[in-house]
């Protein structure tokens, strides 16, 4: 099966220094870094004389065109103007995950290695408190002033390395061309009908190619303003980026499910009204048919309209956006295991999806398959990694290794290949034991882990899950029973560990590898 989205129309740029160049004399503040009660504007040409300052700074330690340069900054003016710096001297910026919400620790930033054995950058773009971590210099203030030499791309080079989130395995590193990300930004901006009359907010990290792409990039090629908060202060306060939202008329922002599940629970006070968000993007994991409604049901009296909160799918290979739903084409939920499973809609424009069978057949209409993706914005490969590289792009065609289908012209994402688990011959996905084993041990939705272990007997199903002591007792029994009713499933082994114990991606999508790796034996780490 395969559906096809509409022709792309060619963007107004060919690469991201092209969009620089406009964003130098655009009128009035692009870029408000928002921190508490603390304010920042840039408009697009002070923003450019702090990039180059940043550029600067690096060319003075030795950075040269084609370089790799790491950034672990946080949400705020500094990376932007970093990233944008690195870009206009020909080097290539890689962000990476800011090591922590609030202070980073020794052990956070430790887990970061792995990232920047990577990326192997020859510069490290931080803070001062972190400019003794790492192997290669570090850069951490910007030359007192700017330097000169912009550095035009072509639209084949290299403009960044998007770090995936290992949820599988060691991150790899998608090599992305100017190309690539011009033409995505483009196929999500034509496709959700963004215009300079638009207003961006967004607290998405920005080392995620959901902040990095759909928030910062999206913005900088159509034009409009971007309000940028930080993930902690949404994580504190999640209120505050409804309140905002209001104040400043946005009208296109993005959380993962987790977010917007948490704002329809904490939200106690009146916002304001939201009457004016268009386009609120739900995508970076499964979306809950739950959320959208209690999100509806929290916010549909602030006035946000119902079309507003749309399901989505990309990944960081396509530089982001596959496919988003559009309200104007509803589509039915997938029932799939006692879990209902919303439409992602149809391709982005320019976006090809098919849904393949083992055999390399098309699937039928309803009949689940490996999501495959063809468009402008697939990744050049990954870096340093020709395996890989020639596992995930053939013939043209990435192999998301996810799984879904299509239905009435629409996909529906199901799970992923390579974490099926098997009991009694019957395939499972372990995303549908998990979300089974959370509800029954009051966990979150991402606090629960299942994964097979080898035994002499075969393999055993183990699930891990995150409970906090006044929950503890009695967990066992409720999760296998839970398993039972709902999935038919018997566990061989439960565990109950202390929340935040499960390891997680930078994203916040547990690691099931590892979480086999630290639990399989039996015991709680």
């Amino acid at each position: 099966m395969q559906i096809i989205g509409p022709p792309l129309t060619a963007p107004p740029v060919r690469t991201l220094t092209e969009a620089l160049d406009k964003l130098e004399t655009r009128p009035g503040p692009w870029l408000t870094v928002v921190q508490g009660r603390d304010e920042r504007s840039y408009d697009g040409h002070s923003l450019l004389v702090l990039a180059r300052r940043w550029r600067a700074a690096c060319r003075a330690a030795g950075m040269q065109p084609g370089d790799r340069i790491a950034i672990v900054m946080p949400n705020d003016e500094h990376f932007v103007a970093g990233f944008f710096g690195v870009l206009l001297a020909g080097a290539t910026p890689v962000p990476l995950a800011w090591p922590g919400t609030l202070t980073p620790t020794p052990e956070a930033v430790a887990k970061l290695q792995p990232l920047v054995a990577t990326a192997d950058p020859r510069l490290v773009i931080t803070i001062p408190s972190l400019s003794q971590t790492w192997a290669v210099p570090a850069v951490t203030v910007p030359a007192d002033e700017p330097d000169s030499g912009d550095i035009a791309a072509t639209p084949e080079q290299t403009a960044f390395l998007q770090l995936t989130s290992g949820s599988l395995g060691r991150p790899r590193g998608a090599v992305i061309s100017h190309r690539a990300v011009v033409t995505c930004a483009w196929s999500m901006a034509t496709g959700l009908d963004m215009s300079p009359a638009d207003v961006g907010l967004s607290w998405l990290p920005l080392y995620h190619d959901m902040g990095l792409v759909g928030a910062l990039l999206c913005p900088l090629l159509v034009g409009f303003p971007l309000h940028l908060m930080t993930p902690a202060e949404f994580l504190l306060h999640p209120e505050r980026w409804l309140q905002r939202a209001a104040q400043v008329g946005a009208t296109v922002a993005a959380a993962p499910d987790f977010g917007w599940r948490l704002v329809a629970r904490r939200l106690r006070v009146d916002p304001g009204s939201l009457a004016q968000w268009r386009v609120g993007l739900n995508g970076a994991e499964p979306v809950h048919r739950s959320t959208l409604e209690a999100v509806g049901a929290k916010l549909g009296p602030y006035g946000l309209p119902s079309t507003t909160v749309r399901p989505s799918y990309g990944l960081a290979e396509n530089t982001l956006g596959v496919c988003i739903y559009d309200p104007s084409r509803p589509a039915s939920d997938l029932s799939q295991d006692g879990r209902a499973v919303p439409s992602v809609g149809r391709p982005l424009p320019g976006v090809q999806v098919q849904v393949r069978l083992p055999d390399g057949r098309l699937a039928a209409s309803g009949e689940q398959g490996e999501i495959c993706v063809r468009s402008g914005s697939l990744m050049d490969g990954y870096f340093r990694n020709p395996e890989a590289t020639a596992a995930a792009l053939v013939d043209g065609w990435l192999h998301t290794g996810d799984l879904g289908l299509i239905r009435d012209g629409q996909l529906h994402v199901t799970g992923r290949i390579k974490d099926l688990v098997i009991q009694n011959g019957v395939k499972f996905h372990p995303y549908d034991i998990e979300r089974v084993a959370a509800e029954a041990a009051q966990a979150p939705p991402n606090g629960a882990a299942a994964f097979s272990v080898v035994s002499e007997g075969g393999e055993d199903l183990v699930v891990v899950v995150e409970v906090t002591g006044r929950r503890a007792e009695g967990v066992e029994r409720r999760v296998r029973g839970a398993l039972v009713e709902h999935l038919g499933i018997r566990v061989s082994q439960v565990i109950a560990v202390a929340p935040g114990a499960l390891p997680r991606t930078t994203s916040g999508k547990v690691r099931r590898p590892a979480a086999a790796a630290m639990y399989g034996g039996g015991g709680a780490a």
